[in-house]
C-alpha cells in the first residue's frame, strides 16, 4: 500500500486569508502551481485555485482570498492513495491537503498521484486508447483565447489541445501561463470585457507544444511525458496526427479508484449548466436507470460515469444538444456521443449505446 506521506510535496506554497485575490494569482502563475492552501496561524482554513476563479465570471482582485477560498477534504500521511484518489474525485478537487492536529503537513496533487504510478506497471501496461476519453474537445490554432477559456470552464479542465487547419494536434493552452492575461491588475474585470478590448490574442499566441501519444502506446509513455512537460493532458493521435482521445489527471485518475468499493456510481456532469434542478433530476435517473441494468453483468458494474453537454444554435432557434459520455465499469472503460434535439432522448440514446457495447464485450469473452 502506497501512502500518502510517500508522494506528498511537504514544502507547501500558501496563502493567508487576509491577502489580495490579485497575489494569489500571481503566486500560481509566478510558480506554476494551481493550488494554494489558506493559512493562518499554522492552521489550515480551505484552499484556493484557478478552478474557483474560472467558474466565476468576473472576480474583484483586490478582494481577500477568505471571500472566495473553498472548504475541502484533508487526508493524512498514512492514508492510502487510492482512497485519496476516490475523495479528490468524489469532491470535484484536484488537490487535497495533508493535516496533522489542524496544522499543514503537505498537500497532494493529481499530479502527485498519477506519478506514483509509474512504480506500478499493472496500470502502466494498459494502453491509451483503454483509458482516454473518445471524440475529444479542442481549440483551433486561430481562436481567439476567451474560447479556449470558456471550453475549459466547460470542461471544469485547466489545458485544452489545439488543432491547426488541418485538424492535427498543434499544441496546448494551459490556464496556469494565461492567467495573469485573463486576469489583469485592476479593482474588477469581467473576462469579456477583457477579451473585447485584446481581440488579438489568439490560441496560437500563448499555446505550448502538447503532449502526444501514438494510438496504441502504453499509458507510461504518456504519463512520462507529463512527467517531463510538467502537462495535465496528453492527446491521442492516429497516424496522421489528428486527435483521437485526450487521456487527463481525471482519466487515470477514474482508473486508479476503479477497483475500490463503491455502493453506486459516481456521476460528474460538466458542460451546459440549467438553473432547474428537475433537469438534472431527470438526467440522473436515466443515467441510473441504465446503470443498474449495466450492473448485472459479471465484472461490468459502473464505477464512474463522466457526462459532457454541449448545445448548439441551430438556424430557427432551435437547439441541438451533444452529449458525450465515458463510463468506467470494474473491468473495462467505455464511451459515446449522441445528438438529439431533445436532451432527454440525447441522454437515453448515449446510455443505451453503453448498454449495447457492455452486451458486446460480454459476448466476446
Amino acid at each position: 500500500m502506497v501512502t500518502v506521506e510517500e508522494i506528498m510535496t511537504k514544502n507547501v506554497i500558501t496563502i493567508g486569508p487576509q491577502e489580495p485575490i490579485s497575489k494569489a494569482i500571481s503566486k500560481m502563475s509566478d510558480n506554476k502551481i494551481h493550488h494554494l492552501p489558506v493559512v493562518e496561524d499554522d492552521k489550515y482554513l480551505g484552499m484556493v485555485d484557478f478552478d474557483i476563479f474560472l467558474r466565476r465570471s468576473s472576480i474583484v482582485l483586490n478582494s481577500k482570498v477568505i471571500n472566495v477560498m473553498e472548504k475541502t477534504p484533508t487526508v493524512t500521511k498514512k492514508t492510502d492513495i487510492a482512497e485519496t484518489a476516490r475523495m479528490m474525485l468524489d469532491n470535484g478537487i484536484k488537490a487535497i491537503p495533508v493535516l496533522e492536529n489542524e496544522s499543514l503537513q503537505g498537500i497532494v496533487t493529481t499530479s502527485d498521484i498519477i506519478y506514483s504510478l509509474l512504480k506500478m506497471p499493472d496500470i502502466l501496461n494498459s494502453t491509451v486508447d483503454e483509458i482516454m476519453s473518445g471524440d475529444p474537445i479542442t481549440v483551433n490554432e486561430d481562436d481567439l483565447v476567451i474560447r479556449a477559456v470558456e471550453k475549459m470552464r466547460d470542461l471544469d479542465e485547466a489545458s485544452i489541445p489545439v488543432v491547426d487547419s488541418k485538424g492535427r494536434v498543434s499544441g496546448v493552452v494551459n490556464l496556469n501561463e494565461i492567467s495573469k492575461q485573463i486576469w489583469r491588475e485592476k479593482e474588477k474585470m469581467h473576462q469579456s470585457e477583457y477579451f473585447r478590448n485584446e481581440a488579438s490574442v489568439r490560441v496560437k499566441d500563448v499555446m505550448s507544444p502538447p503532449v502526444i501519444a501514438k494510438s496504441g502506446s502504453k499509458l507510461m509513455v504518456c504519463i512520462n511525458e507529463m512527467k517531463k512537460m510538467k502537462a495535465r493532458v496528453c492527446t491521442v493521435i492516429d497516424d496522421s496526427e489528428k486527435p483521437l482521445g485526450i487521456i487527463s489527471h481525471r482519466d487515470i485518475m477514474d482508473e486508479i479508484v476503479k477497483g475500490l468499493p463503491r455502493e453506486s456510481v459516481l456521476v460528474n456532469l460538466s458542460g451546459v449548466k440549467f438553473d432547474d434542478p428537475e433537469i438534472y433530476n431527470r438526467i440522473y435517473d436515466i443515467i441510473e436507470r441504465t446503470a443498474k441494468n449495466i450492473a448485472k453483468v459479471k465484472r461490468m458494474k459502473p464505477m464512474l460515469i463522466n457526462i459532457h453537454i454541449e448545445q448548439y444554435n441551430e438556424q430557427g432557434g432551435e437547439i441541438k444538444y451533444s452529449v458525450r459520455g465515458k463510463m468506467v465499469t470494474e473491468s473495462k472503460t467505455f464511451y459515446g456521443r449522441a445528438w438529439e434535439w431533445n436532451l432527454y432522448k440525447a441522454m437515453k440514446e448515449l446510455m443505451d449505446e453503453f448498454e449495447k457495447m457492455v452486451e458486446r464485450a460480454k459476448e466476446m469473452r
